[in-house]
Formats: C-alpha cells, structure tokens, sequence
C-alpha cells in the first residue's frame, strides 16, 4: 500500500508539469503563483515521506524520480526564460538612457583632443 503522502506528492508534481507546459509571456505572473504555491505543497508533504519504505513505494518512488528529474528541466526552462526577458528588459533600459543623454558615457576630464593631424 501507499501512502497518502506519495501520492499527494506525485499529483502536486504532475500539477506542477502541467502548470509549466502552459509557457505564455502575458500570464507569467500567475503561472510563476500557482509554481510557487505547489512547491511550498511540495515542501510540507516531503517532512512525512521517511523511510521504511515497501516494495510497492520503491517502485513508486522510481517513477517520482522521473518525474522529478522532468520536473527540474522545466523549471529550469522557465528560470531561463525569466533570465532572459529581465536583460532584455535591462538592455532596452540602457538604451532609451543612452537615447535621451547620449553623452553620459563621455568622459569629461577637461581636456580637449584636436582630430586634425
């Protein structure tokens, strides 16, 4: 038999991959929500799996393994994605600033350098 706790987990996990299939830009916020509220789920089932465990939870617990290792790829996915739209984000920052003081970036020592040779 299974306990209550394994199979608890393995349908947050399966909430979880679901939830990080749905990869759209505008509902990020909600998706990033509903990942965070799982995970803490996650976290307070994990205190009541210990060991002894039975042939049955063994064998259950091979397929939460796979479930897990595709668990962090996606969630890794989605750490990159966040990575990415925040340079970008900075990137368009950096240039609008340069747009609006193009000389900010000039140093302005005192001196003057003639280009005439």
């Amino acid at each position: 038999m299974i306990r209550p706790s394994l199979s608890q987990w393995q349908t947050a996990t399966m909430s979880l991959l679901s939830v990080l299939d749905q990869r759209a830009e505008d509902q990020r916020d909600t998706t990033i929500e509903h990942v965070e509220k799982l995970i803490t789920e996650r976290d307070q089932l994990q205190h009541s799996i210990q060991p002894p465990f039975s042939k049955e939870e063994h064998e259950f617990g091979k397929e939460l393994i796979l479930l897990e290792k595709e668990l962090q790829i996606k969630l890794a996915l989605l750490s990159k994605d966040i990575r990415l739209d925040i340079s970008e984000h900075q990137k368009k920052v950096d240039s609008s600033n340069a747009y609006m003081d193009p000389y900010s970036q000039v140093f302005r020592d005192g001196t003057f350098y003639d280009k005439k040779k």
